[in-house]
């Protein structure tokens, strides 16, 4: 049973033939529930800072128990988002260098169809030369040119050749 403030100051005793001083009595019943009062007040207090307390020990601990849980997120996210980026980096690297050695194939593969065609272009020249050379030649004999004449008639087709080149 618990006893309150109020329950002290309403206490009454019975009389009794010898009893005790009744005014002694209700002086120290009155300074006993003034303190009990005290006391009961001051522990209601307690208890209620108790309770705040720990509501907001509750609320600390939450918010803890997010603030890990939203690092270790962070932390994975962070990991994920480095090896999703150094992955991405990778294919990159590897389509540019794909990308470069198709670029460079091609270009071998030009630079050959060039020398090539030069070299075909540089026989075609060789060769109309010949054909010129062996006209003229024939045209010299046709006509009966002298040597003399026939050195300004080459001359002037070197001069033109020159001019063509």
């Amino acid at each position: 049973m618990k006893i309150t403030p109020i329950d002290i100051h309403q206490k009454v005793f019975r009389k009794s033939f010898r009893g005790y001083d009744i005014d002694e009595v209700d002086d120290f019943l009155e300074k006993v529930g003034r303190e009990f009062e005290v006391l009961f007040t001051e522990n209601q207090r307690l208890k209620e800072r108790l309770e705040r307390v720990e509501d907001q020990m509750k609320d600390y601990i939450e918010m803890e128990k997010t603030l890990k849980e939203t690092l270790v997120a962070a932390q994975r996210s962070s990991g994920e988002m480095k090896m999703n980026a150094e992955k991405e980096s990778e294919l990159i690297i590897r389509e540019s260098e794909i990308t470069a050695e198709k670029m460079i194939e091609s270009a071998k593969n030009e630079a050959r169809m060039i020398m090539k065609e030069l070299a075909k272009l540089k026989q075609q020249k060789k060769l109309i030369r010949l054909d010129i050379k062996s006209l003229l030649d024939s045209y010299y004999e046709m006509l009966g040119f002298e040597a003399a004449s026939s050195n300004i008639l080459q001359e002037k087709v070197r001069d033109i050749k020159k001019d063509r080149e």
